[in-house]
Parts: structure tokens; C-alpha cells; sequence
């Protein structure tokens, strides 16, 4: 299933390489995600995969935490915990404001 999803992008990071002689290109970002529960409260970052390092790589130039459109791919297993997100596009919108961020 593609989805869109307008998040804030706290990080990234990417590798291209060579690792045992597989050819890797592994990308992620970093994003705010809500707590919740009982006894949680309040937002953590969370890493999601993305397609490819030229994503990231596109976005590298944008100063961070900034707030982006995404668009994502979700797929299953049919297990619990199976569920898996992967980013394909990125879109930079705004710069995410000082007010809104921790103290």
C-alpha cells in the first residue's frame, strides 16, 4: 500500500559500499513520532528505511529538523510485527519553527 505522510525530519544518514563483496546502498531518515500509553507521554525519533541513498543524499542540503511530505510504501508478512515502511520520495515543505522545538 503507498501512502503520504507529512512528517518532521529530525535526521538522515546513508551508506554506499561494499561489504563483504555485496554492493550495498542503504538509506534512513530520522522522524517524530508520537508516545503513547498510560504511562508515556510526549514525542521520540524513529528510524525509517528509504528506497535509495540518492533520496537522502537530496535532502542533505535542507537545514534540520524541517517538515517534509513523504510518500511510503507498506508492507506485511501477515505477522505481528511484520509490518515494514519504506520511503521513496521526499518532499522538503517548511523548516520546522524554533517555538516548536524542545526546550
Amino acid at each position: 500500500m503507498e501512502m503520504l505522510a507529512r512528517v518532521t525530519i529530525r535526521g538522515a544518514k546513508y551508506f554506499v559500499g561494499n561489504i563483504d563483496g555485496k554492493d550495498m546502498d542503504s538509506a534512513a531518515i530520522f522522524v517524530d513520532v508520537d508516545l503513547r500509553g498510560e504511562t508515556a507521554s510526549g514525542v521520540c525519533t524513529n528510524e525509517v528505511k528509504v528506497e535509495k541513498s540518492e533520496i537522502v543524499k537530496s535532502i542533505l542540503h535542507t537545514p534540520m529538523p524541517f517538515v517534509a511530505e513523504v510518500t511510503m510504501i507498506q508492507t506485511t508478512n501477515g505477522k505481528s510485527g511484520g509490518d515494514r515502511s519504506l520511503v521513496t520520495s521526499i518532499k522538503p515543505i517548511a523548516l520546522e519553527s524554533k517555538s516548536a522545538k524542545g526546550a
